[in-house]
């Protein structure tokens, strides 16, 4: 009972990490970034991505998880960015892991 209790823990665990933080961020999210520029992403179940803003920029790409990371590599852009996702009281925030990207906080999601 004991070795079965363990292992339902585990399991658990496991999709609480993997699936729920994939499914969590699947949708359209709008907000603004530290910088005021109004902006929506939209993150698709198969790793794919749309991004658009007030100015009219728009670009898609694909995007990673991997614990509390998110990897997003639009097609406009030269590399790929990190940025650390949150999503608590239904709203999504990504902080940048750089010091030339923006960061969106409290996106609500669409």
């Amino acid at each position: 009972m004991k070795r079965f209790l363990i292992c339902l823990v585990a399991v658990i665990s496991i999709f609480l990490v993997t699936g729920c933080g994939k499914n969590a961020i699947v949708g359209t999210w709008e907000g603004t970034s530290n910088d005021g520029l109004k902006t929506t992403f939209e993150f698709k179940s198969d790793g794919k991505v749309a991004y658009d803003n007030e100015y009219g920029f728009d670009s898609t790409g694909t995007y990673k998880l991997k614990g509390s990371i998110i990897t997003i590599k639009l097609e406009t852009w030269e590399k790929e960015k990190e940025y650390k996702f949150e999503i608590k009281n239904n709203k999504l925030s990504l902080t940048a892991q750089d010091d030339y990207s923006p960061s969106y906080k409290d996106m609500k999601k669409k």
